[in-house]
């Protein structure tokens, strides 16, 4: 027979017997709270560019997603748009994923960040393709409009057809279809497995990290002090930003919906992004080169630029609905 449970109170104050430190349960976390705050202000004073582009940024995407909520307050929601409430619900979701990033890498873990930008970059390239009728939501869903046969699991069968999806758009995008130089593609797949092997297990932070022991430095416990952590996060982050606000005018639901001064806004954060990112192109980076070629090919829309459905007809090889 299993011992009575304790309540809940005693549960608690086995904890704070066990682990208070100075007073406080858990009072360790003390020294890493005040590492984490050094880490903020060393690097809003060291990458003052950078900070003032990337809060730039997310400052934009607010007013984006604000001025999209509120013309569907004041108007409803677009008519023959279907899947615009989708869409909405998609750059939403991007700001808190990349906001999430942004807080990991000011408190000092830029390579967590960095873990969380692969599917960034996913969304991102998923949306331009949806931007220029290549591909549909529901396609990258995984939906079907067919039943799925009695017996079948829908949930296997979603993610079949979503992951083929992604491979056919991937190859459209930035792969063998893309129409890209052979060059860029590969410099573009070098891109793309810098996020992959740090998504999984974490091969990068653990290079560091054996690194630093090889010089005979001590684990550091709590944010990272390895600046080579800092410069990748802060080159992915430029390169992402620059994909997200290339496409924030797909949620306009009518041309210039948004107003002259955001225009104006959006087009002096697109010339800083690619000046910043023409600066680490200049240094020889390949990556760089590539990344800006790819801009210039798959993330610039017809004007004039704005929502509207997408049939999917546009990738390589689709048939159009009847």
């Amino acid at each position: 027979m299993s011992a009575p449970r304790i309540s809940v109170d005693e549960w608690h104050k086995r904890l704070a017997d066990r682990f208070k430190v100075n007073g406080l349960v858990g009072g360790n976390l003390r020294v890493i709270h005040e590492a984490e705050d050094h880490v903020s202000n060393y690097l809003v004073k060291t990458f003052r560019g950078q900070n003032a582009l990337l809060d730039s940024f997310q400052s934009l995407l607010i007013e984006t997603l604000t001025l999209a909520n509120s013309g569907i307050v004041s108007n409803g929601w677009p008519r023959d748009a279907s899947n615009y409430s989708t869409t909405l619900a998609a750059f939403s979701n991007l700001f808190r994923r990349f906001r999430a990033c942004e807080v990991l890498y000011m408190k000092g873990y830029p390579l967590d960040g960095y873990a969380l930008m692969r599917d960034i970059k996913d969304r991102a390239l998923l949306m331009a393709a949806i931007a220029r009728n290549m591909a549909t939501f529901p396609e990258i869903l995984g939906a079907t409009a067919a039943p799925v046969a009695e017996g079948g699991d829908y949930g296997k069968e979603a993610t079949k057809r979503r992951k083929a999806s992604e491979h056919r758009i991937m190859h459209s995008m930035v792969g063998k279809d893309s129409g890209l130089p052979v060059d860029v593609q590969k410099a573009l797949k070098q891109w793309d497995d810098l996020f992959h092997v740090e998504v999984h297990g974490g091969a990068m932070s653990l290079i560091q990290e054996l690194g630093e022991l090889a010089s005979g430095r001590a684990v550091q416990i709590g944010p990272s002090a390895i600046q080579d952590a800092y410069t990748m996060y802060i080159n992915r982050s430029a390169e992402l930003g620059w994909m997200v606000a290339r496409l924030l005018p797909y949620l306009q639901t009518t041309e210039n919906a948004f107003g002259q001064s955001w225009h104006e806004k959006r087009e002096v954060l697109d010339d800083s992004f690619r000046y910043l990112l023409e600066g680490l192109s200049d240094m020889g980076k390949k990556i760089g080169a590539a990344f800006i070629a790819m801009m210039d090919s798959k993330f610039m829309f017809k004007a004039p630029f704005y929502y509207s459905e997408s049939d999917g007809s546009q990738l390589p090889g689709a048939q159009a609905p009847s």
